[in-house]
Parts: structure tokens; sequence; C-alpha cells
């Protein structure tokens, strides 16, 4: 089969939506001669997916073995799938074909994301992804198929989130020699101004360490870190990554430091919880950690934050206050049921230009089980999540 194009374009040329926006494009497919065909069918899919193994020996000596026990969790959210090809023009007899003859066609679609669809993700053990796909069916031969992926995003907004606004803080010691030393602990705290934040915001922090020890602390260090939890029937296992860190220098025995003004760029990463899914679970949390030399020494102090798609109030209104603007009291909230393009188009987010940036940390193969090697795919694909700009513009008159 000679298939001089075979192509799915999205209207939104950057292939994000909210949960319950359409997505509409059109198909394009070239051929270079006739073409016998069965059906032209076109499916849109939405679907989480978990799979991890776990290796164990078992038996006496000689016989021993290794036992290799699977797990894995699904959650279907949409499966949809329909002709292109008009019923006229269509075979009555599943058996019967037709030919298409050679040159181009261009084919329309429009799908309407479910409102409770969770946001994608792609992570080690487990991804929620979506996707529309056009299959060729061809009489005794194998089918041709083109798939296109694409982000959705169930907005988390923090401003509904009860603890998001408030202050946090948490405190830890350690006592590094055993009970017949003289020598006093290492007291680490971090403070937070507020729980929740949204992808580029910068997260500020503070942070006093005493170190009471006869130690010296090598260096200290704030962390912000994703825990990722993947739920099978019987078993969950959980996957910590590093998204970003930032280094204090050494501290010498009988010192203390106190760190004001830290601050961390919240990169594009998903909304914590991932609402609506149930077999894979993100959390935040903004770690300092202090290195007295040696690693079962460390000093770890967490604090679990979270990480939302629409920006607190008083986030918003600080940054306009600072480039003296004022906040339009006409809405009582940010309007975002309707898709990106409304997030795009609101009043208050004119100076905090959204974007659409892949996460650094969400790269991963995207090919399953259910592709063959007759599909057409890019394989880099990397979910986009909303990002907003809080650095300054100039005011508009």
């Amino acid at each position: 089969m000679k298939l001089n194009i075979f192509e799915i374009v999205l209207t939104n040329t950057e292939a994000v939506y909210f949960s319950g926006q359409t997505v509409q494009g059109h198909v394009i497919i070239e051929l270079a001669k006739n073409t016998e065909v069965k059906d032209l069918r076109m499916s849109f899919r939405g679907k989480a997916f978990v799979h991890w193994t776990d290796q164990t020996m078992r038996g006496p000596g000689e016989v021993r073995f290794k036992e290799i026990r699977h797990h894995s969790a699904t959650e279907e959210y949409f499966d949809v799938s329909k002709s292109l090809l008009s019923q006229a023009s269509c075979p009555q007899n599943p058996t019967d074909k037709r030919v298409l003859e050679a040159g181009q066609y261009t084919y329309p679609f429009k799908f309407r994301i479910p409102p409770t669809s969770p946001t994608s993700f792609e992570g080690q053990f487990g991804f929620i992804r979506y996707w529309t796909k056009v299959t060729i069916e061809r009489p005794w031969k194998k089918d041709v198929s083109a798939k296109k992926l694409f982000s959705v995003i169930f907005p988390l907004d923090l401003n509904q989130e009860p603890t998001a606004s408030q202050p946090t803080n948490n405190q830890k010691e350690k006592q590094l020699c055993c009970l017949c030393c003289t020598s006093g602990p290492i007291i680490a705290e971090i403070r937070l101004p507020q729980k929740g934040y949204v992808p580029g915001e910068r997260l500020n922090f503070a942070a006093d360490i005493d170190n009471s020890t006869r130690r010296k602390v090598h260096n200290i260090t704030v962390e912000l870190l994703m825990t990722t939890t993947f739920h099978a029937a019987y078993k969950s296992r959980s996957v910590t990554q590093t998204v970003s860190r930032i280094q204090r220098g050494s501290l010498k025995s009988g010192n203390s430091d106190s760190w004001e003004g830290g601050s961390l760029l919240v990169p594009p990463l998903p909304p914590s919880f991932l609402i609506g899914c149930n077999i894979i679970d993100v959390r935040y949390t903004l770690q300092l950690r202090v290195f007295p030399g040696s690693p079962a020494f460390d000093l770890t102090v967490p604090i679990e934050i979270m990480i939302g798609s629409v920006p607190l109030q008083s986030t918003l209104e600080y940054f306009l206050t600072a480039q003296n603007m004022v906040l339009s009291q006409s809405q009582d909230g940010i309007a975002i049921s309707g898709g990106a393009s409304e997030v795009a188009s609101d009043i208050r987010l004119q100076y905090l230009p959204p974007k659409f940036l892949p996460s650094p940390i969400c790269k991963h193969q995207v090919h399953d089980n259910e592709d063959d090697q007759c599909l057409m795919l890019d394989n880099n694909f990397v979910p986009k999540y909303i990002t907003l700009n809080f650095q300054p513009v100039t005011s508009r008159q």
C-alpha cells in the first residue's frame, strides 16, 4: 500500500485540552494508487494503566528458581469508534470491499472529552494517556494505522483546597553520637508562607539549622520531590523523583545558619492527586536535607505541598499589586471549564500569560502493548501542563 500522506491534524496545534473540552481536527490521506479497503475507522481512547514485576528466589538448594510476579491495573475513561466513510459508500456485507481511487482525502472529526477525565501522566510504571487513532482496514492484508496523542488537564484550583493558602513548617532534630558522647543534636526547621503553588511560580522558603554536634555539616539542600504511587489489585509501588534542588554551603560544628529568601522555580508538572484516577497518585514534598558527612546521619525535614493549575487569589493579587495593576472585581473565580482557550482569554490572566509546556520528568516510552508494527506514531510525545508566566510585564493601557 503506497501512502504519500497519512496524518491526523488537530485544530489545536498545542494538542492540550481541559477535561470537558472538544477535540477537533481532520484526517488527511493521500493514496498513490487505487486501494481496496474494507473500512476507514477512527477511535478515541483514554485510559490509565500500571504494571510492574517482582522477582523472588524460591526453593531449596540446587532447585532454587526465580519467580516473577506481575502486578497490573487498568482504568478506561472512554473508548469510542466510528467509521469515517459515509454509510452509502460502505459495503453492506463485512466481507465486501470498496476501492478508494488515487488522490487526497480529508475527513473532519470532532469528539468531546468527558469532563471527569483525569490529567495526562507518563510514569515509570504506568500512565494516563489519551489518543485518537485512524485505521485503514484492508481485505486480506495488514491494517495500517496512524495514532495521535494529546494532553488532557483536569484543573486543580488551589482556591478550592482549604489548606493551600495556609503557612506551614516542620522541624526535626537528630543526635549523631552514641549515648556516651557529650554532644548536642542537629536541629533543622523549614517554613513556607503557603502550601499551594502552580507551575511557573516561585516557591519561597526559609530554613534554620543549628549544628550542636561535634561534626561538620558538609552541605545543606532543599529539594522539590515528586512521589508517584502506582496501585495494582493487591499491591502498590511508589517512586520518588527529584524535580529540582538548591544547595547551601557547609556548617561548622557549634554554628548555626539562617537561610532566608530561599527560592525554587516550579517547572511544568501534573497537578497533585491526579483527581479522577484511582490507580495512580501524585504527591509533592519540599524537603530540607542536612548532610553531616555520612548518609547514615542525614537529617531530612519534609513538608507536603500542593501543585495546582489555578493560582491562589492571594498570589495573583500580590503579583498584580507589585506591577501596579488592579485585579478585576467583576469575577469571582478564574473560568476554566471551557478549556485552554478560555483560560488564556480570562481578563486576569492577560498579565500571567499561560503556556503549555512539557514536563521535564514525564518522559517515557509511549508505545504500548496494543500498538503494532504498521502504526505511525511520534514516540517523542511528552504530556504538557499549564505554566504561568510570573515575570514582570508592562501594564496595558
